[in-house]
């Protein structure tokens, strides 16, 4: 009876000891619970659902019963912290997917990081009207606060992007594929605000990105390669571009519009054409940062076909410390300079007013309302835009050029850059010259007649007229966006003769007279091919509609001198009258490329019609 207590008294302590020492073996942690992986800083505790492309009607979004598609998860209402973890698999409408995907605010959609994807892949497309630009073909869409993490994603539909970043902040995008899409991989617009890391875009139909808007960000540590322009940045973007490879597209970045980014330690290689294309917008944009003295540009540039750095933009351009081959350079590039080249300021003009003019619709992509309602989805156009110019069809416009301001000398280069300094493309034509040509009778040689040729500055350069600016009906339809003022039109008669290009492409038929879509009109005089220019113009694909390039006029003068570029251009009647049809491409991106162009470096009108509104 002495030993009961001693007994009891043993088991009391054993029970006390367990429970203050830790298990031996940690407990598993709870299947709605996830830690930060693979670098990728999630919270600590988020709720986790599952979901695999199989077939199961009852699935509750946990491991062993997942839910059987994306849309059935997101339809269930996942709170902000929340991770959607897809299992291996195609996610697409034979799935039950119902595109485009939105992706709520603070919510993850993931796949696999470690892989970028590579067995799981969204695959599909949907209509979304974008109050920026209009109806649009998208796979997923994000809410602020959104990411998307280790997956491949494809969008094989007309017009197809694959993600779509509209106005949304702090949107992480990271360790995915986006491959095979018909045009982007990634469409950064309006205010958004993202990061984009680590991502491969390859083989995608337009660009790789697309940033434009006033979207800001950082895209670093990405493959871009294989497709038409690797990144398209335009119109007010801000984006920073830092230690990407852009390998083996037609042109590696494309910079346009009155957009500044900041290019840091990428490697631009294997081009088809161009690395870096700084296209003309308006008197002192755009204005790119690719290295100061006190920042060192360090982007290198090689084995590109055309040029390494193509500055077209008539602004002299800070570009200190990057490796460039000194015979691919074009336009005026300073090699020292403590700060980026600052834009100019712009003064208000007069906009020009035709006498007769009849107003021609655009499609705009730039919509100030951001209301859906006030779009036309049967056009993919924007009706409920104010504060936007009409484009104006005169029948026999005169052209006109004025000589712009030269722009300043070239700096001297610094001992961080790689090369002395860039190489003349072409000698200057001075004034006498334009004088002595203009004069010359019709039968001189192609050769000696250049008269057709825009005056120019004292570098070389194309001199150009902006775009007029008017009122506008708020009924039309828009899609161009910060238009140009024009100045009025001074009369010149120009000698009449045969357009016959230096170097033209391969003939294509004559358009009869009984064609209903075409109008066959004589060229007055020979204007030569400006190859230079014409390997600036974006290469239409099989499907060259909906985005058509258009000038509102039918002048022989003016059409003369676009086919100087683009042989094929052609005057075609609308319901407004006759109007030169320049070119016509399946997505917006490329077509804002040819106009900016025509603007530029022809000195024309310009525009971006959808052609439902013809």
């Amino acid at each position: 009876m002495r030993c009961k207590p001693i007994f009891f008294s043993a088991i009391a302590t054993s029970i006390t000891v367990l429970a203050i020492l830790p298990p031996a073996y940690p407990l598993p942690i709870p299947a709605w619970k996830i830690s930060q992986q693979d670098g990728n800083p999630l919270p600590q505790t988020a709720p986790l659902i599952y979901v695999s492309p199989n077939p199961n009607p009852k699935g509750d979004g946990s491991p062993n019963n997942p839910y059987s598609s994306i849309t059935t998860a997101l339809a269930n209402k996942p709170i902000t912290g929340t991770v959607i973890q897809l299992q291996q698999g195609v996610y697409s409408a034979e799935t039950g997917e119902e595109f485009p995907l939105r992706i709520p605010a603070g919510v993850t959609l993931r796949g696999e990081p470690t892989v970028r994807g590579m067995n799981t892949v969204i695959k599909g497309g949907g209509k979304f009207i974008s109050p920026s630009f209009a109806s649009q073909n998208i796979t997923v869409l994000t809410d602020n606060g959104a990411r998307i993490e280790g997956l491949t994603i494809t969008n094989p539909n007309t017009r197809g992007t694959a993600v779509w970043v509209e106005s949304s902040r702090q949107v992480v995008v990271s360790n995915n594929t986006f491959i095979n899409s018909d045009r982007e991989g990634l469409f950064l617009t309006g205010n958004a605000e993202a990061i984009v890391d680590n991502n491969l875009f390859k083989k995608n139909g337009a660009n790789g990105l697309s940033a434009v808007g006033s979207s800001t960000g950082d895209i670093r540590n990405n493959t871009f390669e294989s497709t038409g322009f690797g990144l398209a940045i335009g119109q007010k973007s801000r984006v920073t571009v830092s230690n990407n490879n852009i390998l083996n597209n037609t042109d590696g970045i494309i910079i346009s519009n009155l957009s500044a980014p900041t290019l840091r330690n990428n490697l631009i290689t294997d081009s088809q054409r161009n690395g870096v294309v700084i296209l003309k917008d308006r008197k002192g944009y755009p204005t790119p940062d690719l290295g100061t003295s006190a920042s060192l540009g360090k982007n290198i540039f090689r084995n590109n076909l055309g040029k390494d750095l193509n500055n077209n933009s008539g602004v002299t351009q800070v570009a200190v410390g990057n490796e460039l081959d000194p015979t691919k350079i074009a336009g005026d590039i300073a090699f020292v300079g403590e700060a980026p080249t600052a834009p100019a300021p712009q003064t208000p003009t007069q906009p020009f007013v035709p006498a007769t003019a009849s107003a021609l619709p655009i499609v705009n992509g730039n919509s100030a309302t951001g209301n859906p309602t006030a779009v036309n989805t049967n056009t993919g156009s924007n009706n409920g835009n104010t504060g936007l110019d009409s484009v104006e069809i005169t029948r026999s416009p005169q052209s006109s050029f004025n000589r712009p301001v030269t722009p300043p000398t070239a700096l001297a280069p610094s001992k961080s850059s790689i090369f002395i300094e860039p190489l003349p493309e072409v000698p200057a034509v001075t004034s006498s010259q334009l004088t002595s040509t203009q004069t010359t009778s019709a039968q001189t040689t192609p050769d000696q007649s250049v008269m057709t040729i825009p005056p120019t500055n004292n570098s070389g350069k194309v001199a150009v007229t902006p775009s007029s600016k008017v009122s506008q009906n708020p009924n039309e339809i828009l899609i161009d966006r910060d238009p140009i003022p024009v100045i009025p039109p001074q009369p010149v008669t120009p000698p009449r003769s045969q357009f016959i290009p230096n170097d033209p492409p391969a003939q294509t038929p004559p358009i009869t007279p009984t064609t209903p879509t075409v109008i066959q009109t004589p060229v007055p005089y020979p204007v030569p091919y400006n190859a230079k220019l014409a390997a600036l113009v974006p290469p239409p694909a099989k499907d060259t509609t909906p985005y058509l390039v258009v000038i509102p006029s039918a002048d022989d003068d003016v059409l003369n001198r676009v086919r100087s570029a683009v042989p094929s251009a052609r005057i075609i009647p609308s319901r407004f009258g006759n109007i030169i049809m320049v070119q016509g491409y399946p997505d917006r991106d490329r077509a804002e490329v040819l106009k900016t162009l025509m603007r530029s470096a022809i000195g024309v009108d310009a525009r971006v019609v959808y052609q439902g509104n013809l």
